[in-house]
């Protein structure tokens, strides 16, 4: 994946701009989920998302080879949806972020309920908590990719993902006294 990532590049920096279109195409839906788990409005997350590709075609001389593009854009998405939230405050809305299986109708109202106390937790969080638990929970990435997108030691990735778990809970229970949503470890 990531030599074909690298030679799409490097089709673009020999002049075939229409190349670069692949790489939109493949990253574009985790890209504007990036943006939206941070921003939190689908128009926002649509521009952001938007900046983030064209700031990458911008800078794709500077591209190192040392992390992969996915890490690159990735960490791009993130820095220019924390910029955008310093200087806008926007209105949080909640999204459903998995499609609820055809239970009983209490099971299904249960899990909903979860859901939306999930939610509710996450928007609580700092910028770079929920980056963290994005792409651990929802992009289901590595300790060491996270680390490289967020510039962290893979070592204080894993200390801030338990300290968020652990926030999260605690918000969770504070927003209802019923059990909280167990995390995977």
């Amino acid at each position: 994946m990531r030599a074909a990532d690298e030679d799409i590049i490097r089709q673009v920096l020999n002049g075939n701009r229409n190349a670069y279109a692949l790489l939109v195409d493949k990253y574009k839906d985790r890209v504007f989920s990036l943006a939206l788990s941070i921003v939190r409005n689908r128009e926002l997350a649509e521009e952001i998302a938007q900046d983030a590709f064209v700031k990458a075609y911008s800078s794709l001389k500077k591209f190192r080879k040392e992390a992969g593009f996915s890490t690159w854009i990735y960490r791009i998405t993130y820095n220019t949806a924390v910029s955008e939230t310093r200087k806008k405050k926007t209105k949080t809305y909640s999204i459903d972020k998995l499609e609820q299986p055809d239970h009983e109708a209490e099971k299904k109202e249960e899990k909903e309920e979860q859901y939306r106390l999930l939610d509710k937790a996450i928007s609580t969080l700092a910028p770079e908590e929920k980056l963290i638990i994005t792409l651990y929970y929802f992009e289901e990435m590595k300790m060491e990719q996270i680390s490289e997108i967020t510039g962290l030691t893979v070592s204080n990735v894993k200390v801030k993902l338990f300290r968020i778990r652990q926030k999260l809970k605690e918000t969770i229970k504070s927003f209802n006294k019923t059990e909280p949503v167990v995390f995977k470890n």
